[in-house]
């Protein structure tokens, strides 16, 4: 009898536990869900300088330490983890088999794929911002210029070459802000607010002709993310723009927005309280980021999303063997073990 009872009361015990378990857990997510948003510009300001400590190619990322060496992480076939021996690094950005360090003073390292002198950034000076592309890198310097490395090579049966550097593209943009870059593209947000691009176009039937514009109706922007056919903006009051192109519109009912992010086919935004929301294909889990809280930054590529928290660490989501390879270069240190600050 004693036995019994003993037992009864271990029962009882386990489910007062279990319901109070379930209690602290909704109240919990009630409190996160009422997590206050911080002004849109002030949180913007605040974590600007945590937006390019991470930069993800194909098959690869980086990441700058606090001592300003950079971890790299993934396959190096054309050298774009070769970056040990970089210093002093400020930012860095990444893309297909490049990978481009800013350094304090102004200059430019670059390693990896350079069959069109991609990585051809030695002799900058005075840059604030780069972007890197598999076709050209993009360098933003503090007078609000851009120069561009990169040469022009027809492909075949396109004609004459009529562009000697990507260069061209870039040579007469003047108040620039922020730049990205994206394959046979340059793309900068003026200090207005408004945009300007510049699209190379070779191949047939085209003979390598350079067309300029505008995103039209875009205003206010402080961010563009393009990836494939599509493209997103974020404009100064925290509100996400989509192209036309894109078939989900989630984004356009997003709010409070300071950061965003894109990777193939899903998109992810960083509000004003630390908290993230995604939209696209989740096929992979990409876009299960719901229960993140307190991150500083967004990065994503591939079929993947990265948050860097508040420690320095980072958290995926998503396939990561997808996006960064389950074969890295020996003696490489995983991301999910990196410790930025």
């Amino acid at each position: 009898m004693m036995k019994k009872r003993t037992i009864g009361i271990t029962g009882l015990v386990l489910l007062l536990l279990i319901i109070a378990i379930v209690i602290i857990s909704s109240l919990k997510s009630k409190t996160d869900s009422k997590l206050p948003f911080e002004p849109v510009d002030k949180k913007r300001a605040e974590i600007e300088p945590y937006q390019n400590l991470v930069a993800i190619g194909s098959f690869h990322m980086i990441g700058v330490k606090s001592d300003r060496t950079v971890y790299s992480w993934g396959e190096n076939t054309k050298g774009q983890c070769n970056t040990k021996d970089w210093t002093d690094i400020v930012a860095v950005s990444a893309d297909d088999e490049i990978s481009v360090g800013l350094k304090s003073d102004g200059t430019v390292v670059a390693t990896g794929l350079n069959d069109l002198g991609q990585c051809e950034t030695g002799a900058w000076t005075d840059i604030i911002e780069v972007a890197v592309c598999g076709t050209h890198v993009l360098g933003l310097k503090s007078d609000g210029t851009v120069v561009a490395t990169g040469k022009v090579i027809p492909t075949d049966g396109a004609g004459e070459e009529t562009i000697e550097t990507r260069n061209e593209m870039v040579k007469d943009w003047n108040n620039i802000r922020h730049v990205i870059a994206y394959k046979n593209v340059a793309i900068g947000i003026k200090s207005d607010g408004t945009t300007v691009w510049s699209d190379y176009i070779s191949g047939m039937p085209y003979k390598n002709m350079l067309e300029k514009g505008s995103y039209e109706g875009w205003n206010n922007i402080l961010e563009i993310k393009r990836k494939m056919f599509y493209w997103m903006g974020l404009t100064t009051d925290g509100i996400v723009k989509l192209s036309d192109k894109v078939g989900n519109k989630t984004a356009e009912e997003w709010k409070n927005i300071v950061d965003i992010a894109a990777g193939e086919e899903h998109y992810a935004g960083l509000k004003s309280n630390g908290t993230v929301v995604a939209a696209g294909s989740n096929d992979d889990k990409q876009c299960d980021v719901k229960k993140w809280r307190n991150i500083l930054a967004i990065y994503a590529g591939g079929y993947t999303t990265i948050a860097l928290k508040e420690d320095g660490t980072l958290i995926f989501s998503g396939d990561t063997t997808k996006t960064i390879t389950e074969n890295p270069e020996p003696g490489q240190m995983n991301p999910k073990e990196w410790d930025l600050f």
